[in-house]
């Protein structure tokens, strides 16, 4: 309702603003016109009367009329003629003039008037003046005007002189009109009628009044009119509101009234259009804005976004498993400041960035670009952030790889160097020694030959080109062949070899040889690192599905530090590479596994012994 009124109390004010302006208007036009409009009609009106004067005088000059009937015909008071008169010679001395209302004659003719309109009439011209007396200008020299006219009316002079009565006593703005006297075609005076401003602009109060109360009136009479109009102006223009009201705060289904043929209708269909236009848009909005969301949500790439003052805008939900972070947590910042730093670089310098980092043991990359409005204003940044750990690993991987490769190669290559150069040079003389020195040279190429296919081998594994073919085998058999192999091995060592295996084994689906060898691969690691005297278990039972074997060492075990990297190619405890083997072994038996679908876990601690695990699916009926 409230909107309502002020709308009505606006078209109100509007309306009689206008008339109020229409009102001024007419008065300020009015009362600049109007005096120089009255002013002229006086002088319209009093022309006609000087000449009526003028007849009288020349009638008495002929003899017509005689001098005693003259001043009554002319007038004892100025409202005879509703003006003042005067009669004057050529000369402008003053012959007759009427009396006032208290029956006093008036003043004397005004000098100025006089001098300064006598010269055009002595010419035989009619003379008009509006304004002050002040205002004419006197010629310089009027003394030539009409000199045989001088006395001629001498006859009627001072038939009504008052001596008393001769100063000036007419001011301010007047009206005046000089009419000539000609005698036998020669003028020898003039007729002078005067009004004050004052007295010609009193009927124009009265008109004025008229006119103000007239328009107080119409604004009156206009009252009612202007409110049953401005009601039924206000009353669509505020459902069209209410409605306009309505889309804005979301509810698009609302329509405006379209029936009415003028322009509310016009402007209710426009509105009506804007609405489902309107809705359209946004509904398309909403659809590709919940498209990118989720598109954004199901990126592993984290996306951050910051506003110009490094304010937090997005950020999704891969940002806070990249960065380690509760996502209920607020302050991410605090929480990642060598992350945040980099985006107020990134403000500051309006550059883009690209830099790796470190969070906790995560390699990041991140990519920021800052946003930039068309007056090239900063207004945020955006980010992308990706887990590159694994690439990094990678890369580390192939330069230990090439390194390890190298020791590897480098260790037998440089043996037999050592020793074909005595022999070429002829230093080793006896047929002993040479007998010696090829038994090392023939040693040193078979470890270099098993270096090379045992590579091989993992390449085939990893790239899926080894055959394992899988078929159903009772297990048993393969253990027992291994126990056989490596209980007389542990007499040898003075190591302790236990046999734990689960009498009833069920059929498994493997690779019965690629089996043997991952046994093989693990007793040989376990008597490896078990000093003498230590012990050797070989265990399987069956654990749900699966047959899980175990072989367990009581040797020097491995760091927690190492745990995640025993199956690594060339991954050994001795950093020194001092210890016998190629270090492909464990990660050959971990590629068989994976290959074979099986699973292969290590469980250590330094000083107490490891314990390789791996499973063999049981087939069932």
């Amino acid at each position: 309702m409230k909107p309502r009124s002020t709308l009505l109390r606006r078209t109100l004010m509007l309306a009689y603003g206008a008339v109020l302006l229409f009102a001024v208007l007419i008065m300020v036009i009015y009362n600049t016109l109007s005096p120089r409009l009255f002013a002229q009609n006086k002088i319209d009106d009093l022309i006609p009367k000087g000449q009526i004067i003028a007849g009288y005088i020349e009638s008495t000059l002929r003899g017509e009329i005689s001098t005693a009937f003259l001043v009554p015909l002319i007038g004892r008071s100025t409202s005879q003629w509703e003006a003042t008169v005067w009669v004057v010679d050529a000369q402008g001395d003053t012959l007759i003039r009427t009396q006032q209302a208290s029956g006093r004659r008036v003043g004397r003719l005004p000098t100025a008037l006089a001098q300064s309109m006598l010269p055009a009439v002595l010419s035989g011209e009619i003379a008009t003046h509006i304004g002050p007396p002040e205002d004419l200008n006197p010629p310089s020299d009027t003394s030539d005007k009409s000199p045989s006219a001088s006395g001629v009316l001498d006859s009627i002079a001072g038939s009504e002189e008052d001596s008393a009565s001769s100063e000036e006593v007419i001011s301010g703005s007047i009206v005046a009109v000089a009419v000539p006297i000609a005698l036998f075609g020669e003028v020898v005076g003039a007729v002078f009628m005067a009004q004050t401003m004052t007295e010609v602009m009193s009927g124009m109060q009265a008109l004025s009044n008229a006119i103000t109360f007239s328009l107080l009136l119409v604004a009156l009479l206009l009252l009612p009119i202007v409110l049953f109009f401005a009601s039924r102006l206000s009353r669509p223009l505020a459902r069209m509101r209410s409605v306009a009201l309505t889309m804005a705060g979301g509810d698009l289904t609302v329509r405006a009234d379209d029936q009415r043929p003028d322009e509310f209708g016009e402007l209710g269909r426009a509105l009506n259009f804007l609405s489902s236009e309107l809705g359209a848009t946004i509904s398309s909005l909403q659809m590709e804005r919940n498209r990118l969301q989720s598109l954004i949500n199901g990126l592993s790439e984290g996306i951050i976004a910051v506003d110009a003052q490094g304010a937090t805008t997005l950020l999704n939900p891969a940002v806070h498993e990249l960065l380690g972070l509760d996502s209920a947590q607020q302050d991410v910042r605090a929480a990642a400041p060598d992350v945040f730093s980099m985006f107020d670089e990134a403000l500051e310098s309006g550059q883009s960035l690209r830099r790796t980092i470190w969070q906790g043991g995560t390699a990041l990359s991140i990519s920021l670009s800052p946003l930039s409005n068309a007056q090239g204003q900063i207004t945020g940044c955006v980010g992308i952030v990706s887990d590159v750990t694994s690439a990094e690993r990678l890369e580390q991987t192939r330069r230990d790889y090439v390194a390890n490769v190298s020791h590897e190669l480098r260790t037998p290559l440089t043996a037999m160097r050592a020793l074909m150069e005595p022999l070429r040079d002829g230093l080793i003389k006896t047929e002993e020694q040479r007998q010696q020195t090829y038994n090392i040279v023939l040693r040193e190429t078979m470890r270099l030959s098993r270096l090379v296919s045992d590579m091989l081998e993992l390449s085939r594994l990893q790239s899926g080109t080894a055959s394992l073919e899988r078929s159903v085998f009772n297990p048993r058999g393969v253990l027992e062949a291994v126990r056989d192999t490596y209980s007389a091995y542990a007499e040898d060592y003075q190591q302790t070899f236990v046999y734990d295996v689960q009498d009833a084994l069920p059929d498994v689906l493997g690779n019965p040889d690629r089996t043997q060898q991952v046994l093989v691969a693990l007793l040989d690691n376990a008597f490896k690192y078990t000093p003498e005297g230590g012990t050797v278990t070989l265990n399987a039972a069956i654990r749900d599905e699966v047959v899980l074997v175990t072989v367990r060492d009581t040797g020097i075990g491995i760091g927690p530090e190492d745990l995640p990297h025993v199956f690594d190619r060339f991954y050994k405890v001795d950093k020194a590479h001092h210890s016998k083997g190629t270090g492909l072994g464990l990660a050959i038996a971990y590629e068989i596994m994976k290959q074979l679908g099986e699973e292969m876990t290590v469980e250590s601690e330094p000083g107490k012994g490891s314990a390789f695990h791996f499973t063999l699916h049981i087939v069932r009926d």
